[in-house]
């Protein structure tokens, strides 16, 4: 046999082995994840599945809240199980989804695995096969429910090639001449495919927490609450990706050592893209002298009572205080420029007296917080119109010790 052609049928056999067994990824990039206690070590791509090889390690011991937010279950806790209804997604794209076939070493919702702390589990998810030309997904187990952590992946990268580069090296095999067939009649085959999901099942929200005066990323803690149930991530690189109910409500809550939080509502629905949106979030350092306004704090107009939708951001505030006891506070109050001028000072001071009392009757003491009022003499926006006017009515801290 000619050397080349030895060479070529070599290389044709090689090619359909692997096309055979398929793609395999061993540690695959892996942009964000729900659980760190969870890894996907390999991604095999044979014929027919999607084999996702993944491995979990019970913690010795549960991680410590966040801003009042109750502890989940996961991790800590001594049962796990992957939901049946897990799925993988192209990213961007929640039509195109391949489902969960079955799973090896893990049970599936109901039944449950118990686990001992410290105990390393490996298990199998076998899904549909993805699309030649697939080379990231989303590995989604679901939105958590009653209090426990789902295991979600996003930004999986593989090796899944197009078609078209598989068939290069098919191409160099020669092809033996066929006989003539006499055509066929066509034969009619039932559409099986399931209806264009044009309703997303959810909404991945995207984005990263920055240090607001350098603009770099930093390491941070996404904590959010769904249907009543508390849930929180953790991000290394201050990157992020959540996936939402689009028909829900969020409010979430972003801290990260040495930093002031912040806290926002998220509706998937008011994004011009319900499958998918962008929030940034920017987070100031905590430092002597650093000026922090205190968002969602809001009185009944011209008084000075706290209404009770600001307790939530105040009691943040506190548990601030708390984690930081050497930290000295002043609170400022600050109003427009209509009306009064001393009626208007009389106000932001009181105002201020009233988040100092708040912050004294969750326990810090008051030798730790000063109250000032500036009336309006401090503006942050010269503007004429309402909306303008109501950015310069405000309740602000500054550190004077850490």
């Amino acid at each position: 046999m000619n050397f080349k052609l030895l060479l070529v049928f070599l290389c044709v056999i090689g090619f359909s082995l692997n096309t055979s067994f398929g793609q395999v990824t061993d540690s695959p990039k892996v942009e964000e994840q729900s659980a760190s206690y969870v890894k996907i070590q390999r991604v095999e791509l044979t014929d027919k599945y999607t084999v996702v090889y993944l491995e979990f390690t019970e913690r010795k011991s549960p991680s410590p809240q966040l801003y009042g937010f109750p502890q989940k279950l996961n991790p800590g806790s001594s049962q796990i199980w992957l939901d049946p209804e897990t799925r993988l997604y192209k990213p961007g794209e929640t039509d195109k989804k391949f489902k969960f076939i079955r799973a090896e070493n893990i049970p599936t919702d109901p039944t449950r695995k118990r686990v001992t702390p410290g105990e390393t589990v490996e298990f199998v998810a076998y899904f549909e096969r993805l699309t030649p030309g697939i080379e990231v997904f989303d590995f989604y187990e679901g939105r958590s429910t009653q209090g426990q952590q789902s295991w979600n992946f996003y930004g999986v990268h593989i090796k899944n090639p197009p078609k078209n580069q598989l068939n290069k090296s098919a191409k160099l095999a020669p092809k033996a001449e066929e006989p003539i067939k006499k055509p066929l009649e066509p034969a009619v085959v039932p559409d099986t495919r399931e209806p264009e999901n044009t309703s997303p099942e959810f909404a991945v929200m995207r984005g990263t927490v920055y240090n607001a005066k350098t603009k770099q990323p930093i390491p941070a803690q996404i904590a959010y609450i769904e249907k009543g149930d508390s849930l929180q991530i953790r991000s290394s690189s201050g990157k992020y990706r959540i996936g939402l109910d689009p028909k829900e409500t969020y409010d979430f809550r972003i801290a990260a050592k040495g930093y002031y939080g912040s806290s926002f509502s998220v509706s998937p629905a008011d994004s011009a893209s319900r499958s998918g949106f962008n929030h940034d979030v920017y987070l100031t350092p905590l430092a002597i002298g650093e000026t922090i306004t205190i968002p969602n704090i809001y009185f009944a107009t011209s008084e000075y009572t706290l209404l009770a939708e600001s307790y939530q951001e105040l009691n943040k505030l506190a548990d601030m205080m708390r984690e930081n006891r050497e930290m000295q506070i002043r609170v400022e109050g600050h109003t427009d420029n209509v009306g009064d001028f001393d009626k208007n000072l009389e106000l932001s001071r009181k105002r201020a007296e009233a988040v100092q009392k708040f912050l004294i009757e969750k326990g810090i003491d008051a030798g730790r917080i000063e109250a000032k009022g500036y009336g309006g003499t401090r503006p942050i926006n010269k503007g004429t119109s309402a909306e303008e006017k109501s950015k310069n009515r405000r309740v602000e801290f500054v550190i004077t010790k850490m």
